[in-house]
């Protein structure tokens, strides 16, 4: 088990300027830094929890926005979706190549990447046809939320069965409304009590099918879907700005604790 102790910290090699001036202005300036950082950090906290309290609302009726009224239809994902309506069959050519995304590749929304594969060499699971606007649910530890809008042009892309695929029925659901449905704490809390007391969290996509949501018209979805996708972006462009500031004071860091810059 890779530990530390004392005779290793004691014979860690620093750099320090004998001046304690300049120590206390490094020190000062760095935590500066951090406060950039949690200022940022408490911003973006803040901001999800509006979101949540957002999704709370206006996905259950519990607030409307203006203009519309009427009333919601009870329905579940198989009335609104088709659910993994393609797959890879085990005649596919070997040299087929596409590009695969595994649970592990998305995160909350957010695709960080992929794999560039062919099917012979492919992993087991990578069967799942994708095309432009399906919603990905995570069926294996659902509660990551391994969960995504699937919004890349052009074909040639394939997921894991460790996604239920939804294909949105557009004449009832639309895509952006059914994402924020699933990373909601409506489906979530339908999801929990079925994977409660489970060894191994895990959902199959009969559970899937059965799984209740409300539906407002298309145009309400539209306009719902329109204020939590502006929510999300906000998010993101703080992340964006923490990401940089991070990277800032990592700089800072190494330039100042190293010699490499000195404070004027």
């Amino acid at each position: 088990m890779p530990s530390l102790n004392q005779a290793i910290l004691g014979s860690a090699v620093i750099r320090y300027p004998d001046d304690p001036d300049e120590q206390q202005a490094i020190a000062a300036a760095l935590s500066d830094a951090d406060g950039v950082v949690a200022g940022l950090e408490r911003v973006i906290a803040k901001k999800r929890l509006i979101k949540q309290g957002a999704m709370q609302d206006l996905l259950t009726a519990r607030r409307r926005l203006p203009g519309f009224s009427g009333e919601w239809e009870e329905a579940t994902i198989s009335d609104v979706a088709h659910v993994d309506p393609e797959a890879l069959g085990a005649g596919t050519p070997k040299d087929y190549a596409f590009r695969y995304i595994s649970l592990e590749d998305v995160n909350q929304g957010v695709l960080s990447g992929w794999a560039d594969v062919a099917f012979g060499s492919a992993p087991s699971r990578a069967r799942r046809i994708l095309q432009k606007d399906d919603v990905l649910l995570g069926t294996v530890r659902p509660n990551l939320k391994s969960h995504m809008l699937f919004d890349r042009p052009g074909s040639d892309w394939i997921g894991s069965t460790g996604f239920a695929v939804l294909r949105p029925r557009t004449e009832k659901c639309i895509p952006g409304y059914l994402f924020e449905l699933i990373m909601s704490d409506v489906i979530g809390r339908q999801i929990d009590e079925v994977i409660a007391g489970s060894n191994y969290p895990a959902i199959s996509n009969s559970d899937v099918r059965k799984l209740k949501v409300l539906l407002p018209s298309v145009d309400e979805q539209k306009a719902i879907a329109a204020v939590l996708r502006d929510m999300d972006a906000e998010i993101q462009t703080l992340e964006s700005r923490l990401a940089k500031a991070r990277a800032v004071k990592e700089g800072m860091m190494q330039n100042l604790l190293t010699g490499r810059v000195r404070l004027v």
